[in-house]
C-alpha cells in the first residue's frame, strides 16, 4: 500500500468516524425521548388515577339523603312512601 493510498484510507476513515458520531448522537437523543415517553405512559397507566375531580354543585349526588328529605316534604303524604 502506497503512502497516497494510506492517506486516502485515513481520510475515508475519519469521514466515517464523523458520520458515526453524528448518527450516535441522533440515536442517543431518540433513546432519551423514548425513555421519557415510556416513563410518562407508565405513570399514566399505573400512576394515581384522576378520579378526584371537582364536584359540580348542580349535579345530584348518588347517596345524598338531605335533598331527598327536602323533596319529600313537597310531596303529598300518599306519594312519599311510593318514591322511596
Amino acid at each position: 500500500m502506497t503512502e497516497k493510498e494510506t492517506l486516502a484510507l485515513i481520510e475515508t476513515l475519519k469521514a466515517n468516524i464523523e458520520t458515526l458520531k453524528a448518527n450516535n448522537e441522533e440515536l442517543l437523543k431518540q433513546v432519551a425521548l423514548l425513555t421519557e415517553q415510556v416513563a410518562y405512559l407508565t405513570n399514566k397507566l399505573y400512576g394515581k388515577s384522576s378520579e378526584k375531580r371537582a364536584v359540580n354543585p348542580d349535579q345530584l349526588g348518588l347517596f345524598e339523603e338531605d335533598n331527598a328529605s327536602q323533596d319529600d316534604e313537597d310531596l303529598p303524604s300518599h306519594y312519599r312512601n311510593y318514591y322511596l
